[in-house]
């Protein structure tokens, strides 16, 4: 099932996976800063029956695009917002990639409706964007004809301009679910074995699995073992 609920005036584009799930505990995916809500439909068709709900980030997908409004206490309001309108009190919260700092900035707040924590390709912190990576991203990554369907200019723009680095890992401590950490190998990795061992170190209770054939694209590099790695830290907890 697919639908939109409003933010103030945006409007989230969010799939709900299984919505007649009672049994399993939900799992909220929060993507990364280019994905859209049609990103996870393969991860979701294999956790079913899991309930698992996803959304497009304002400037996403088919999510609504604002002038202006990309800081990272924003895109921590989109999740909010989910959560409020499902209703989750007792769930299993995803990041990927930029997405990671979105989901811990809002782990860290509301540690006790979690059950657990997944964080995939991110360290601990919220990077601040140098000056003209907008630039750079549209002259690359824009020469893709998908581009302009996932996130218009002034998105690309709006994220640089209002990015501050935040540094997540004094705060840790905070979330005492158990986390799973997910980490690529190759040069591509977004995720040094350093910033791993800061998750373990302090997190409460948090390990580390490594994809040996994957860079920072590890749903895709590896999806089967991705999903098998979901499935089986999921099931443990329930």
């Amino acid at each position: 099932m697919e639908n939109r609920i409003k933010n103030d005036e945006v409007e989230l584009h969010y799939i709900d996976s299984n919505p007649q799930d009672d049994k399993s505990i939900p799992l909220l995916i929060c993507p990364g800063l280019s994905e859209s809500a049609e990103d996870y439909i393969e991860v979701m068709s294999a956790l079913l029956p899991r309930r698992c709900i996803t959304f497009s980030y304002r400037g996403r997908g088919k999510s609504s695009s604002p002038d202006h409004g990309y800081s990272l206490d924003h895109h921590v309001r989109d999740i909010e917002t989910v959560v409020r309108h499902f209703g989750l009190k007792n769930f299993h919260l995803m990041g990927y990639s930029r997405g990671v700092s979105y989901a811990l900035s809002y782990a860290i707040n509301n540690a006790d409706y979690l059950k657990s924590l997944i964080l995939a390709e991110y360290p601990p912190e919220h990077k601040e964007m140098p000056k003209g990576w907008a630039k750079e991203y549209l002259e690359t990554y824009w020469g893709d004809k998908l581009g302009f369907d996932i996130m218009k200019p002034h998105v690309v723009m709006g994220i640089e301009q209002d990015s501050t680095f935040i540094n997540f890992r004094l705060k840790l401590h905070r979330i005492k679910s158990p986390a799973l950490i997910m980490r690529g190998l190759l040069d591509e990795s977004l995720l040094s074995e350093e910033q791993a061992k800061a998750y373990v170190n302090e997190l409460i209770d948090g390990k580390v699995e490594v994809f040996e054939k994957s860079g920072h694209t590890l749903k895709e590099s590896e999806t089967e073992k991705f999903i098998a790695t979901l499935k089986l830290f999921l099931n443990n907890i329930d």
